[in-house]
């Protein structure tokens, strides 16, 4: 997994009375209909997994390999896609599919983790699990890994399961020789990879459900972290992934991978591989919405979001919220569970969204590990003068993201001046706009506002901005809708629609009063 490029932060480059696009607001799988050749999904799994495949693909041809792999963590949810769309496809795309999909012991299918049939395998196993490996080869693995890899993950069973409460992976039936939980050892690091899970089969009488079957690497070299934490980390990441799928195999990618990532901060603690995304997320990139699944790899960053949740109403509050998705009961979609979860818990979801917004601009403050986590970026800094006593910003927020202006007293402005801030948000409360203003003093003390917005989207609230007092202030400006339309769709967003209220207009008015410095006669 390698940590995303950075570019210029979201609002940098807004200027005053100017309207500035805080972000693009295209998620990855939203755009034009696919044209004549096979599912995107597949066209994708095949892509992404036969591009060092050579003459050994599925349909004998030999793709062109990229130049970089970056997409290589999102094999999981790449194989997932792909085994929902299979039931559609015509007979030969599905016979492609299923061979993709297929465990490392069927020879010749998918190239990265397919076990050379001349090589023999062997099993290391205990009540619940099993790992199977080959003594030769490519893809050899020791004895002393495999009951590396089965101790660990035990562990995430035993965390994940027995202490924690979630459901255990879906049975496999006699897949793999018996109803145990099938782990396979490959020589995948060399595509970047640590491991993968793969859905397999629908649970009997629960169409939302699926059994599955985990990879991973046979030695976890060469990655950065020791064999012994890589393998620790991933245990417990694509374990969940597993879990996930014998709640809701169709859930959104973004929360899966969120709250599979946030999963190794509460078994994997010692490990702190997550820290790497944390940029990606909107702990580095607020104006990035919160259910982007993308290439940028923000959905492995938003662990944080699920942090937050747990710190605030306790770590059980994320099992409840995948008990609201599970598809043999509600069956809700992530952003609306998380939503009606908090109202059961008489949270308000604007209000707590604009607080986690806030919470990323003073980690310190608000994480368990906070001090170890780099401070949200702001979208605008303007200083407040007797020559400019009124200053304005306008963006466009897109939806569950937000954009931060601070605001700074010049040194000739009146020691007394007060700052009146007027907030226009232009599709009204019913897209439920969020604006707070933090007052940080120079003592060191914050105090937080509410701007109440009334039905059209206008509110406004008066502040000190003495010098001698106040060091700043910020407004944090937050699109906390949750509309979309469509669901189902081919989109990356919440439910596969598209959002509502995307790209919200915010205008923040700032003027101070009296602006000028009194002096005497």
């Amino acid at each position: 997994m390698t940590a995303p490029a950075q570019g210029a932060l979201p609002g940098e480059a807004v200027d005053v009375v100017d309207v500035v696009d805080v972000v693009d607001g295209t998620a990855d799988g939203e755009g034009d209909a696919a044209g004549d050749g096979p599912p995107p999904e597949l066209a994708e799994a095949q892509e992404l997994l036969l591009a060092d495949a050579g003459e050994n693909t599925p349909d004998g041809n030999a793709p062109q390999a990229p130049d970089v792999r970056e997409d290589a963590a999102d094999v999981t949810m790449v194989l997932r896609d792909l085994f929902l769309a299979r039931p559609g496809m015509d007979r030969e795309d599905r016979r492609l599919a299923t061979r993709l999909l297929a465990r490392p012991t069927v020879p010749g299918t998918d190239t990265w983790a397919s076990y050379d049939p001349e090589q023999p395998t062997a099993q290391r196993c205990n009540a619940r699990i099993c790992v199977t490996y080959v003594t030769g080869g490519n893809d050899r693995a020791t004895p002393a890994w495999a009951d590396q890899t089965l101790a660990a993950v035990d562990e995430a069973w035993t965390g994940q399961v027995d202490r924690m409460g979630y459901p255990a992976p879906a049975s496999d039936g006699t897949a793999g020789g018996d109803a145990r939980f099938d782990v396979y050892l490959a020589n995948i690091s060399d595509q970047g990879l640590y491991g993968y899970c793969v859905p397999e089969g629908r649970v009997p009488g629960q169409p939302g459900k699926s059994s599955s079957y985990c990879v991973l690497d046979n030695d976890m070299v060469g990655f950065t972290d020791t064999p012994s934490a890589s393998l620790h980390v991933t245990a417990v990441h694509e374990f969940f992934h597993a879990v996930q799928f014998n709640v809701d195999v169709r859930e959104d990618r973004w929360w899966m991978e969120a709250t599979a990532t946030w999963m190794e901060e509460v078994l994997a603690d010692s490990v702190n591989d997550n820290r790497q995304f944390l940029s990606a997320g909107q702990l580095g990139r607020p104006g990035v919405s919160l259910d982007s699944y993308s290439a940028d790899q923000a959905m492995y960053g938003n662990w944080i979001f699920v942090q937050r949740l747990a710190q605030s109403l306790g770590q059980d509050s994320i099992r409840q919220i995948w008990t609201r998705l599970d598809s043999a009961g509600r069956d809700e979609y992530s952003v609306q569970g998380i939503r009606r979860y908090l109202a059961s818990r008489n949270r308000s979801w604007g209000k707590f969204y604009a607080r986690f917004v806030e919470s990323n601009l003073s980690p310190r403050r608000y994480y368990d590990e906070g001090r170890a986590y780099r401070k949200a970026p702001l979208g605008r800094k303007l200083r407040i003068q007797p020559g400019r006593p009124t200053r304005k910003v306008s963006v466009r927020v897109p939806h569950l993201a937000a954009h931060t202006v601070q605001l700074r007293a010049g040194r000739a402005l009146h020691p007394r001046a007060r700052l009146h801030l007027r907030v226009e948000a232009a599709k009204g409360r019913a897209a439920d706009p969020v604006a707070r203003v933090l007052v940080h003093k120079t003592d060191g003390g914050l105090r937080r506002f509410d701007v109440r917005l009334d039905r059209s989207g206008r509110g406004s609230r008066t502040v000190g901005l003495q010098r001698g007092r106040i060091r700043k202030i910020v407004v944090v400006l937050s699109n906390t809708s949750t509309r979309y339309r469509g669901c189902g769709g081919p989109s990356a967003w919440a439910c596969g629609g598209k959002a509502v209220d995307d790209d919200q207009r915010f205008t923040l008015t700032a003027v101070a009063r009296p602006a000028a410095v009194v002096r005497p006669a």
